[in-house]
């Protein structure tokens, strides 16, 4: 069970750092297959297949991090409301939060890449700056998503401590139904509860990384409060400058579930699934649950495991 600290703590915040791989591509891929354009992740989890139920329209995802890459032809219809929190301007100075809205929502538009749930709506809210931002400016990120219809908010962020203004943003956004994703961070196995705030808050899905082949990244930090491992070893998406790059960290691994649960809610939109309610973060997680690969059992590195969502789509 998640615990919940309130110390009152000025915390410093910064995307959760995540190794890189840069790739500059300006023009349309030779061979514009659904399947080329998608990462590993989505290729092996057959998200393609997904696309032919829902592909996540009528959803709204708030991704708040370093900001964005506003013209970029992946993204540019994709987003329908910014806002600067740091003072610097919504452009995205680091690539970071660029390359987490791409795997969340990059369009379907034959060029470079596509995301989880390409039909969905971006909320950009820049929370961390050139030297990455404090308790407020998150805080104030999820306030302004909160109220400003995003069903989801996806954050690939942290900090060692707690903080009351944090703690009670994401009251908020959970008190008002909102789905709140966290990254874990990216400690490793340096300690066995390594999950950062605000991920170790209780109510929130927790995620940690995994790679190719299923394993827990090495760099993917441990804990109880981990809820799920996704993809983040070795991720493709969009960054700035209208390019492409290749990153690991349980920051990818965060917005591939929060992709996933675009396409869960926009789903329940359309057809209830099995008549099971979805209102709030915790109906999410146990929808999510459905796709764990180990739902009876918990393990302090994965959660209950990776996600494979094919089945749970196509269960009938």
């Amino acid at each position: 069970m998640k615990s919940i600290n309130k110390q009152n703590r000025e915390t410093e915040f910064t995307f959760q750092k995540p190794k890189l791989k840069l790739h500059k591509v300006l023009k349309s891929l030779s061979k514009s297959t659904k399947e080329e354009r998608i990462n590993w992740a989505g290729s092996i989890l057959n998200i393609p297949a997904v696309w032919q139920i829902t592909q996540g329209k009528n959803t709204k995802v708030a991704v708040l991090d370093t900001g964005i890459d506003e013209s970029h032809p992946d993204l540019k219809e994709a987003i329908i409301e910014t806002h600067d929190f740091t003072n610097e301007g919504i452009n995205d100075n680091n690539g970071h939060g660029t390359h987490c809205a791409g795997i969340i929502g990059a369009r379907l538009n034959n060029f470079g890449f596509v995301g989880v749930a390409p039909q969905c709506e971006l909320l950009i809210g820049k929370v961390l700056g050139n030297n990455g931002g404090s308790n407020q400016m998150v805080a104030d990120g999820i306030y302004w998503a909160t109220d400003n219809g995003a069903d989801i908010i996806s954050m690939s962020l942290g900090g060692p401590y707690s903080d009351n203004e944090l703690f009670q943003a994401i009251h908020y956004a959970l008190f008002h139904g909102k789905t709140v994703i966290c990254a874990a961070g990216n400690s490793g196995k340096l300690s066995k509860n390594s999950v950062g705030y605000p991920g170790k808050y209780g109510g929130v899905i927790t995620v940690a990384s995994h790679d190719e082949n299923g394993n827990v990244s090495g760099f993917s930090s441990r804990g109880g409060e981990l809820d799920f491992t996704a993809p983040g070893s070795n991720i493709w998406s969009t960054f700035n400058n209208g390019g492409f790059a290749e990153l690991s960290g349980t920051s990818m691994a965060t917005p591939f579930v929060a992709g996933l649960a675009a396409l869960i809610l926009s789903k329940h939109k359309q057809t209830p699934i099995n008549n099971t309610p979805l209102n709030n973060c915790e109906d999410m997680r146990q929808h999510l649950m459905r796709m764990a690969t180990h739902p009876g059992y918990f393990e302090n590195s994965s959660g209950y495991g990776p996600l494979l969502p094919f089945e749970y789509f196509y269960d009938k």
